[in-house]
């Protein structure tokens, strides 16, 4: 490894450090690793800032498909999607709905390798606790029919992308104090490089909002509590093995 190779490795081991997003043992492993890089190869703070270093990004992108390999998926329900745009936002990445000849409906996330896959497995993961949480909760409402159900899931898909939305801005603003308090603009500058370099690789998302509308209000506001019960930790090995990785 040279040392522009061990700038790119410090520059990748910085982001994961400081992101906020996941495992804490993951970001402390990335950090004594950064540490120990920057030490061996003398690498200065303006080389780890560097966004000509910062631009050998692994863009790849990861599909989850909303169904089962024995059940594809003919559509991907609102509530998912709302789930997976709240995904895309936290983790950093792109999604647009994709359809997959053999496995159906469900999303497809784009950007850096890590993010994908951190994306791909959020995304099953959120959308097994809200079944398991509506399953949970329909045994204290035997009564429940389609309509409340939906609206269970509906509220709290809301309440669950609103959470990463305030989580984002919650890192964003820790990086900006970070910069201004400290001079280190090392994250900063690193998440809004690669966020621009994305755009470019795979265009800017557009996305639409939607207000969620509810029939059951009783519902809702179950499925909304019901959304502040998840955590967002990443696992030590993401991926749910939902499908593979195709490189760009």
């Amino acid at each position: 490894m040279d040392k522009d190779q061990a700038i790119r490795k410090t520059q990748k081991l910085m982001a994961v450090a400081m992101d906020g997003r996941g495992n804490g043992n993951e970001a402390e492993r990335a950090l004594i690793q950064a540490e120990a890089l920057i030490r061996k190869f003398g690498i200065e703070q303006a080389e780890i800032a560097s966004t000509v270093a910062a631009k050998d990004f692994d863009w790849a992108d990861a599909f989850h498909a909303y169904g089962s390999p024995k059940n594809p998926a003919k559509s991907c329900p609102k509530w998912f999607q709302v789930v997976s745009t709240g995904v895309a936002n936290f983790t950093d990445t792109i999604v647009r709905l994709h359809y997959d000849a053999a496995h159906g409906y469900g999303v497809g996330f784009y950007g850096d390798r890590a993010d994908t896959l951190f994306a791909q497995w959020l995304a099953g993961y959120l959308k097994g606790s809200v079944w398991s949480a509506l399953i949970l909760t329909r045994k204290d409402h035997p009564e429940w029919g389609r309509i409340e159900s939906e609206d269970f899931r509906k509220a709290m898909a809301g309440r669950l992308s609103f959470r990463m939305m305030e989580l984002r801005r919650e890192r964003d603003v820790e990086f900006a104090t970070a910069a201004s308090t400290q001079g280190v603009g090392t994250a900063l500058i690193l998440v809004t490089d690669k966020l621009t370099q994305r755009n470019v690789e795979f265009g800017t998302p557009k996305y639409r909002s939607s207000r969620i509308e509810v029939r059951d209000q009783m519902a809702a506001r179950k499925g909304s509590l019901a959304g502040d019960q998840v955590g967002f930790s990443k696992p030590l090995s993401a991926g749910d093995g939902n499908l593979g990785i195709r490189e760009q």
